[in-house]
């Protein structure tokens, strides 16, 4: 079937979209539609806005003259189960195999029913990666939703081209950052200097969000008690919100939860004074926990010892810890692992060269975003982005 993707010069390319919310839908995916329509055979399989997922009458606009795209709006009485699980959904299948698409773009958070669709099947991803500054809507498509880090194998000459090309980027990352000491943090923070102070960036929780299904706890609250259940006296878990559920979250049982571990656990509040709190935290505590948060990229960069517990795969240079009392023991004892430097400065190159890009930029065209899919990792992409990624002004950053 690669081949006959490679060959085929007009492609059928279905986007499958269970789980866009009209944010991702006006900022993101309608960009990539419209830029992909241009040259090949679109098919669009979304779902009617339920729980802020799909889309409504505020986005027919939108697309009102993509009347060359094909449109499906699956809106059948079980439409909300394809938001976690349509593998049972035998009319959904029928029809992508009818479509029989050469390429998948899929916001999906249930990815047993992708695998089973014909073509090669990518997913729209957010492609942030703090410290390094990207654009609010910046992607990436990668074959999977929370594998972090990962690396191909690179000839020499690829991996001393990317180890150039990260030399300035390492330099604007540093620029950009408002460094500080730990003393300084802790005093901004409150948080005490005669403690080991292990950060927790929490997931966002909101009914919008279905990639939930994929963290190890069922929520937040039960996350902070179970994890702070087995630290010791010695241990400060340090817990930071994510933006979006301090903006549109329910976050009182996570204020119940840090409530009944008083002094044990504590929240860090999002301030001017603090600067970014979750960024700051993950350059002075003594080691993060993350599940499938993107804070880990920050602990990569800034040489923080991380425990990831998710079910999805991480890099081998991160040498992350996947379990809690090693993590904490080496943490104690001054021998915890930490991601490889020269290695961290090549992922964040590869990934800002090769992998992430803005939808919007108005010279993307098909074949970018089609090359993309079929062939994952191009050098011949590297410079140019990184041009772009240096030139960009600092305001449009997020």
């Amino acid at each position: 079937m690669l081949e006959h993707v490679v060959t085929k010069e007009r492609k059928v390319i279905l986007f499958y979209l269970p789980v866009v919310t009209p944010w991702w839908f006006e900022n993101i995916v309608v960009h990539l539609i419209r830029a992909i329509a241009r040259d090949h055979d679109v098919h669009v399989l979304v779902s009617p806005l339920w729980q802020n997922t799909g889309i409504g009458e505020e986005q027919i606009h939108l697309i009102g003259d993509l009347d060359h795209v094909r449109w499906y709006v699956l809106d059948g009485p079980d439409h909300p189960l394809l938001r976690t699980d349509a593998n049972g959904e035998d009319d959904l299948f029928a029809l992508v195999d009818d479509i029989d698409p050469d390429l998948v773009l899929c916001r999906s958070a249930d990815i047993g029913t992708p695998r089973r669709f014909p073509g090669i099947v990518r997913y729209i991803m957010e492609g942030a990666a703090p410290p390094f500054r990207t654009g609010s809507n910046w992607i990436s498509l990668p074959p999977s939703l929370f594998d972090h880090g990962l690396m191909p194998s690179f000839s020499s000459e690829q991996a001393d081209e990317l180890d150039r090309l990260a030399e300035p980027l390492w330099e604007q990352m540093l620029a950009d950052m408002a460094l500080s000491t730990r003393a300084e943090f802790l005093t901004k923070t409150g948080l005490p200097n005669d403690k080991i102070i292990i950060g927790l960036p929490l997931e966002y929780e909101h009914e919008e969000n279905f990639f939930g299904q994929h963290h190890r706890y069922s929520n937040n609250a039960e996350m902070i008690l179970e994890l702070a259940s087995v630290l010791g006296d010695d241990v400060i878990l340090a817990v930071t919100n994510h933006p979006l559920n301090e903006l549109y979250g329910d976050n009182r049982a996570v204020d119940a939860a840090i409530s009944a571990r008083h002094g044990q656990v504590v929240m860090l509040r999002s301030n001017e004074e603090a600067g970014h709190t979750t960024l700051a935290l993950s350059q002075h505590c003594d080691g993060m926990i993350v599940g499938n948060s993107k804070s880990w990229s920050a602990c990569a960069a800034l040489g923080t010892p991380i425990l990831r517990l998710s079910d999805f795969a991480t890099g081998d240079w991160l040498q992350a810890y996947k379990d809690l009392p090693t993590f904490l023991a080496d943490i104690a004892s001054g021998t915890a692992r930490r991601a490889d430097p020269a290695l961290a400065r090549r992922w964040f190159a590869f990934h800002l060269a090769n992998s992430v890009f803005d939808p919007t930029d108005p010279t993307l065209d098909a074949s970018d975003i089609v090359s993309r899919m079929i062939q994952p990792v191009d050098p011949d992409r590297w410079g140019h982005a990184i041009t772009r990624y240096l030139d960009q002004p600092l305001e449009k950053a997020a």
